[in-house]
């Protein structure tokens, strides 16, 4: 007569349910970890008049564009907090003449004679250069110290089983 035992896989079921969960907020953490590096240096990078533009600048998780194999975060400026960033990272023509008000604001006067290019001041762009070097090495770094956190976390020692 034929043996069929029956083997409860469960736990190790569960297991590896917690493990993609580990792994996705591992890639979380890795993220962010390279994230912070070129929103620092982006801020570092902005130039500082009233310091509007460094203070909007932002890392942020993007819901939309991430899924369950990847994990999308931005560095980018508030808008309304410095409507004018693009106009910095990028360079723009100026048709008007501009002035800082009484109260600190800058204002656009009466038009130019002739429209004169304003050159680029970037400093998203070259933030992103200067870290991309090292941008590996600290995601890397990163996952080092999370991983254990993360494995931890399924371990219930009270009942002797993952979670």
């Amino acid at each position: 007569m034929p043996v069929n035992p029956r083997i409860d896989v469960s736990d190790a079921l569960a297991g590896l349910a917690g493990l993609a969960q580990v792994r996705h907020r591992l890639a979380r953490s890795m993220a962010v970890a390279g994230g912070s590096q070129i929103r620092d240096e982006a801020k570092a990078r902005a130039p500082v008049e009233s310091g509007a533009l460094r203070d909007a600048v932002y890392l942020a998780y993007r819901d939309g564009r991430s899924t369950e194999s990847q994990v999308v975060y931005s560095v980018s400026w508030n808008k309304k907090k410095a409507p004018h960033g693009h106009l910095i990272e990028f360079g723009h023509w100026q048709t008007r003449v501009a002035y800082q008000g009484s109260d600190g604001n800058w204002y656009s006067g009466a038009p130019l004679a002739a429209p004169r290019w304003v050159p680029a001041v970037p400093f998203l762009r070259p933030a992103y250069d200067a870290v991309l070097p090292r941008l590996a090495n600290v995601m890397v770094e990163r996952a080092r110290d999370r991983l254990p956190e993360l494995l931890r976390g399924l371990y219930t020692p009270d009942d002797d089983e993952f979670v």
